[in-house]
């Protein structure tokens, strides 16, 4: 019996194997190439698609980067915008009420010049109250006489304050609402004069009306009395009335 030596050379069946792979591969890329072909697709033209679907989403990011810096602009306008409305709006509030003073002096020298009824006695222009805080009020009295009198008018003015202390009727008098404690005011004018002071109230007292009687000097007849009721937060400020002798 002869034995046949037979060499063993593990590295070319390794070659074989790999080689087989790539032709596998090869093949199979050839048939996928092959089949996208007969379905109809270009990879060339995919790749064109492609390229241009890159340039549009490069102009889109673009155009969103311009819109996202035009809203900015925007906004900022509008920011100025409404800041330059606010600033309008305050200077037409000044405006406004610097013309209601105006008309409010035009009214006040009109009334001392030509007044609608031309007498030549006193005039109770105006008796107005307004709050300083807490209990503390500004009052004040104007009083005039038309300019074609030419007495000189003399008289006192007292005022009172007519509300509750501790759920109690209570009268206050000038004196007791007075830093000064005075009793009563004095006036002396030939034209107009404002008699005006502040009114310091207790702390219980809760104020309903406010009286004032102006008494001309040596003309008791004469007399003016007025009575008002006290403002409230939610009433305007400051209430006018007018009377005249």
């Amino acid at each position: 019996m002869k034995l046949k030596v037979k060499h063993h050379n593990p590295w070319k069946n390794k070659l074989i194997l790999i080689l087989a792979v790539i032709a596998l591969l090869v093949a199979a890329i050839g048939l996928y190439d092959y089949g996208s072909y007969m379905a109809g697709f270009d990879s060339a033209e995919a790749g064109k698609q492609l390229e241009k679907l890159v340039e549009v989403n490069d102009e889109l990011d673009d155009e969103i980067l311009g819109l996202r810096e035009q809203k900015a602009q925007l906004e900022r306008a509008a920011q100025i915008e409404q800041q330059a409305y606010l600033e309008l709006n305050a200077s037409i509030k000044v405006l406004q009420d610097e013309i209601l003073e105006l008309k409010e002096e035009l009214a006040f020298y009109r009334g001392i010049v030509s007044p609608k009824k031309a007498s030549r006695g006193l005039h109770l222009q105006s008796f107005t109250l307004a709050g300083n805080g807490n209990q503390s009020f500004r009052y004040k009295i104007v009083l005039t006489q038309v300019l074609k009198n030419d007495r000189i008018a003399h008289g006192r003015v007292q005022l009172r304050v007519d509300g509750l202390m501790n759920n109690d009727p209570k009268t206050l008098h000038l004196a007791a609402m007075s830093d000064k404690a005075v009793k009563e005011l004095s006036y002396q004018f030939k034209y107009f004069q404002n008699l005006e002071g502040n009114l310091n109230l207790p702390e219980n007292f809760r104020p309903l009306r406010a009286s004032i009687q102006i008494l001309p000097r040596g003309r008791k007849t004469d007399m003016i009395e007025k009575t008002i009721e006290w403002p409230t937060e939610e009433a305007k400020p400051d209430v006018e009335q007018e009377e005249e002798t």
